[in-house]
């Protein structure tokens, strides 16, 4: 009997359990399959690119900051150094999803959030409330919340706990001897970003920070490592470190004692005479500088609003015409070449024409009977003149003469310092000197120098007339604490020692009540020395205005040991050498002569005649205080 097959009206047409099983089944069974691909997908082919997508968005990298070298004295004291500092890194969006909860805020009681952390960290940081609140506000993942604080006080805020703070690792430099060595060792900036690699570098701004910046610099690491939400370092994630290379440090051959000291008394001087400037140097007959102190200053600690000059130390970067001091080079070319000696006798009238001028000393007088010392003594620029011309009969040979005697005491030329903006001075091509030049070069005017070089040539017949190149570095110790000392500086002679020596006897009489310096005198100590009282170039006004006034001495005379400069520009109260700066070389060298334990002269004053044929009128002349040295007027 076969089956009938239902009517149309007779079906259900609800579908049937089995299959709504089967359809959910299959639909079940689609959906893992497409999961399971994706699955497949990311542990497999995309998995190395997504592992690295997600350690690239935890990875934090910051600069490990090498420690720029030290400048110390001679002595090891320090002049300048670096202090580690930190600086404080805020994450304002994990800041901020510390105080979300379903995107909504909650437990502002425990500090979280932009408000709360602001309220912990304002009153240990110094900072007010709504500043801080206003950084640590936002999406940001970086934010300077503070600069340069101290390893302590980043504890305390450590200490804090609070989510999203952390720390950057850096240096400041600091100078202990303040306004003493500022212009010599020179001050660091606000560091600046480097043009190629974008990263925080140093900023030298003037001294030796500059000069030395490639020794001083070291070379930054960094480190790269996990963080958490929080901005915490994750302590077994992944890490990655190059570390830091220190700078350099470099020893210097000042000695800090004297720089004070030299620093303190021309900066008075400055101020009791209405100076422009005023410069000491001190160094040793090797050339080997002690001191190079000059004013006004700066305070290293505040950098506001500095004018280029007052990043200058003016003993190697202003030149100006030495005067009087420079006799000294025509009489050790006069001495050097034979054709005079210290008891030679001159005639000196009271006015010298020469090519289309007529010169004159500092002091009206008639015909003086002077020997080379008596006018070395009484600064006589005609006297020089009259020594000078002993050259040669021919005053184009006599100018190359003395300009040769020039060079070689130095005059012309930077040193090997490589201090910035150091002169050369200005030493001009004697072939094209004018018919004045001619004489004026040899009382020291008609040319520039620095103090350095005026201070070198005193220190070269100290050095029984070997000149050695000035030196500032000592040595250098590398990263590891390796020191190698530089090497001294080229030597060459440059007149005799018998020259040298008639000269230092020629020089005491400076520094006497027959001289122009009787201040400049130290109990117990025999002293050689040059005023000068030049007419000051002003380059500003184009021509001269004001006057150099300058004392330049070596002691003790008869063993000589130490040089003393004292330059000062455009005094207003007292501008003769002997005065405003003979009373400063003799506080800074019985100072220097006590520090450094050099024992007082054994020898008697040197017994030369400064004048002839009964003639004492010269010596009365100065032995009043009336007249002080100067040069032509």
């Amino acid at each position: 009997m076969s089956r009938r097959r239902p009517r149309p009206d007779e079906v259900d047409p609800r579908p049937r359990p089995d299959m709504r099983m089967r359809v959910y089944t299959l639909g079940v069974l689609g959906g893992l399959t497409v999961l399971g691909g994706r699955l497949v997908q990311l542990q497999g082919a995309d998995a190395s690119k997504l592992a690295d997508r997600a350690l690239e968005q935890r990875t934090s990298t910051t600069t490990l900051y090498a420690k720029r070298g030290d400048i110390l004295d001679a002595q090891g004291v320090v002049l300048a150094t670096s202090v580690e500092r930190r600086d404080v890194i805020a994450d304002p969006k994990a800041i901020g999803s510390y105080n979300l909860r379903n995107g909504k805020p909650y437990k502002k009681d425990r500090g979280t959030g932009p408000a709360g952390a602001a309220a912990r960290l304002a009153p240990v940081l110094g900072i007010d409330l709504p500043t801080l609140t206003q950084k640590l506000t936002g999406s940001s993942r970086y934010a300077v919340v503070a600069v340069g604080i101290t390893p302590e006080l980043w504890q305390q805020v450590s200490d804090l706990g609070i989510p999203g703070i952390t720390a950057q690792r850096q240096t400041q430099r600091i100078y202990p001897t303040g306004a003493a060595c500022s212009t010599l060792v020179g001050v660091l900036g606000t560091p600046e970003p480097d043009e190629e690699t974008g990263k925080l570098e140093d900023h030298p701004l003037s001294g030796l920070e500059v000069a030395r910046n490639s020794l001083l610099v070291g070379q930054n690491g960094w480190m790269r490592y996990e963080r958490s939400a929080g901005g915490q370092e994750i302590p077994l994630g992944d890490r990655e470190t190059v570390d830091p290379v220190n700078g350099t440090s470099l020893r210097l051959t000042i000695d800090s004692d004297l720089q004070w000291k030299a620093q303190s008394a021309i900066a008075a001087k400055v101020a009791e005479t209405g100076a422009e400037s005023g410069t000491v140097v001190i160094m040793d007959k090797e050339q080997r500088i002690l001191a190079l102190a000059s004013a006004p200053s700066l305070d290293p600690s505040n950098l506001v609003n500095l004018s280029n000059d007052q990043l200058q130390n003016t003993a190697l970067t202003k030149v100006f015409e030495p005067g009087s001091t420079a006799k000294v080079v025509t009489m050790a070319a006069a001495l050097e070449e034979g054709v005079v000696t210290a008891g030679s006798q001159f005639v000196v009238p009271g006015e010298l024409p020469r090519y289309d001028k007529t010169f004159h000393d500092s002091h009206p007088h008639g015909d003086e009977k002077l020997t080379l010392a008596g006018i070395l003594a009484q600064s006589s620029n005609i006297g020089t003149i009259l020594a000078g011309e002993k050259l040669d009969r021919d005053l184009v040979k006599t100018t190359q003469i003395l300009h040769d005697y020039h060079v070689a005491f130095g005059f012309g030329a930077k040193t090997t310092l490589k201090f910035p903006g150091e002169s050369g001075g200005i030493l001009g091509d004697p072939a094209k000197y004018s018919g004045t030049q001619r004489y004026t070069v040899m009382f020291g005017q008609g040319l520039s120098v620095t103090a350095v070089q005026a201070a070198s040539v005193f220190a070269t017949i100290a050095n029984d007339g070997v000149r050695v190149e000035p030196t500032l570095i000592a040595g250098q110790s590398d990263p590891n604490g390796n020191y190698r000392a530089e090497p001294a500086g080229a030597s060459s002679r440059v007149v005799s020692a018998a020259t040298a020596t008639t000269l230092r006897n020629m020089m005491q009489a400076v520094v006497s009540e027959a001289g122009t310096a009787a201040a400049a005198e130290i109990p117990g100590y025999l002293v050689a020395g040059k005023t000068g009282t030049a007419n000051r170039y002003d380059v500003d006004l184009g021509r001269y205005n004001g006057y150099t006034a300058s004392f330049i001495g070596l002691a003790p005379a008869d063993e000589p040991e130490l040089v003393v400069a004292v330059i000062l520009q455009d005094p207003k109260t007292n501008y003769y050498g002997g005065s405003a700066a003979g009373p400063v070389f003799k506080d800074v060298m019985t100072y220097a002569l006590a520090q450094r334990g050099i024992a007082p002269s054994a020898e008697p004053p040197a017994d030369l005649p400064l004048t002839w044929g009964g003639d004492t009128g010269a010596q009365q002349d100065i032995s009043t205080g009336a007249v002080a040295d100067t040069a032509a007027q």
